[in-house]
């Protein structure tokens, strides 16, 4: 029943230990590997597919295919844990996320809200920490008002006391762009994936 919390601690564990072994890979003439991850909750089927030439254990379908997308929507924002919001009401009050984006991924035409896992609900976070989330969510709201100007500010702040809030950076430069070239009137601040 816990599935989406779990699979969220999985992937926080994934990454703590990858940056573990960084170092000593380093140290061996290794690429340091990175990771992404993306996390959907949904309807799939699980099972063994496929006939005598090929047979596999695998999970296919729609909820599947979003997951993966995450994954790689990841590249777009500079993050490394990305899901969905069906995942995030599962897990609320117990992960610590930053939301993202609204976005539309290739093949679909719902968008979907996605979300960074930052951490545990009982992670440490230092004062700069909380104090760009604040700033970088109150940019996240002017940027869906079209204030351009005092979105890129919040956004810069945001940055700033914190480095690991790399959307604060593309938000930045998203808002410096709209601002040269605004968007049309009925703009929905829906981002549209033209990759996988």
């Amino acid at each position: 029943k816990d599935h989406a919390l779990r699979t969220c601690l999985a992937a926080l564990e994934m990454q703590k230990r990858l940056a573990q072994l960084r170092p000593k890979w380093k140290k061996e003439g290794k690429p340091a590997m990175e990771v992404r991850c993306g996390m959907n909750t949904g309807q799939m089927i699980v099972g063994n597919m496929g006939g005598k030439d090929r047979f596999d254990y695998t999970v296919i379908g729609d909820s599947v295919n979003l997951a993966s997308r995450l994954e790689g929507a990841n590249k777009q924002y500079g993050s490394y844990i990305m899901i969905s919001d069906m995942t995030y009401q599962h897990v609320k009050g117990k992960i610590v996320v930053r939301e993202l984006d609204l976005i539309q991924v290739k093949g679909k035409t719902e968008p979907v809200k996605v979300w960074e896992v930052l951490g545990t609900a009982d992670m440490q976070a230092t004062e700069e920490q909380k104090k760009a989330n604040e700033l970088y969510h109150e940019g996240l709201k002017l940027y869906r008002q079209k204030n351009w100007q005092e979105a890129i500010a919040h956004f810069q702040q945001a940055f700033k006391l914190d480095g690991t809030c790399r959307v604060a950076e593309i938000y930045e430069q998203r808002s410096g762009l709209y601002q040269l070239n605004p968007p049309p009137e009925d703009w929905n601040g829906v981002f549209i994936m033209t990759t996988k």
